[in-house]
């Protein structure tokens, strides 16, 4: 017999899926969950924590700075948790239509 599963139990297994940048199948693998399953508890967990707590979060980016190099690429990872390798001289305006394609969760 399957257990429920629990607001807190599913909230810190996507906080870790975050703060380790692992896809969707990774942490499937992890938590032992199916990916949909762990899809519909994100978007109900973010419905939960309301508009504000939704905006608020929307505002904050985390930045890591390091040296970069003339050939260094740019790694960029969405709130989606999806990672983009962008090379240096990349066109601004076209990463920004794809982050936003990607982020939209095509």
């Amino acid at each position: 017999m399957r257990r429920r599963q629990d607001p807190e139990r599913m909230r810190s297994w996507l906080s870790r899926r975050e703060r380790g940048g692992w896809s969707w199948a990774e942490l499937s693998r992890r938590s032992g969950a199916p990916v949909w399953t762990l899809r519909w508890w994100q978007r109900r967990l973010r419905r939960a924590s309301g508009p504000g707590a939704r905006a608020a979060a929307d505002t904050f980016v985390a930045v890591e700075i390091v040296t970069l190099t003339g050939t260094t690429p740019i790694e960029v990872m969405t709130r989606s948790g999806r990672r983009v390798t962008v090379p240096r001289g990349f066109d601004e305006q076209h990463l920004a239509r794809l982050l936003q394609v990607l982020d939209a969760g095509c």
